[in-house]
C-alpha cells in the first residue's frame, strides 16, 4: 500500500500492544479487530478504532502501534 491509503482495513485482525511508560513492563500484544479507520493525526499517521477479539473496551491506536 502507498502512504495515501491506510495499511489496515475494517474487520481486519491485528495485534496491538501498549507501552505503559518507563516504570511499567511492556504489555504483551493482544488481538484486536479494526472497526473504524479514523482521520490522520497531525503527523499524518492513520488512526484506528479497535475492538478486542475477546471482551473489553474499544481502543484507539495509531498505525505504527499495530501489526498483522
Amino acid at each position: 500500500m502507498n502512504a495515501e491509503n491506510p495499511r489496515y482495513r475494517i474487520d481486519e485482525s491485528v495485534y496491538y500492544s501498549t507501552q505503559k511508560g518507563a516504570r511499567h513492563a511492556p504489555v504483551p500484544p493482544e488481538r484486536f479487530i479494526v472497526v473504524q479507520v479514523m482521520p490522520r493525526d497531525r503527523s499524518g499517521t492513520f488512526q484506528y478504532r479497535l475492538r478486542p477479539a475477546g471482551m473489553g473496551p474499544l481502543r484507539m491506536a495509531a498505525e505504527g502501534e499495530l501489526r498483522r
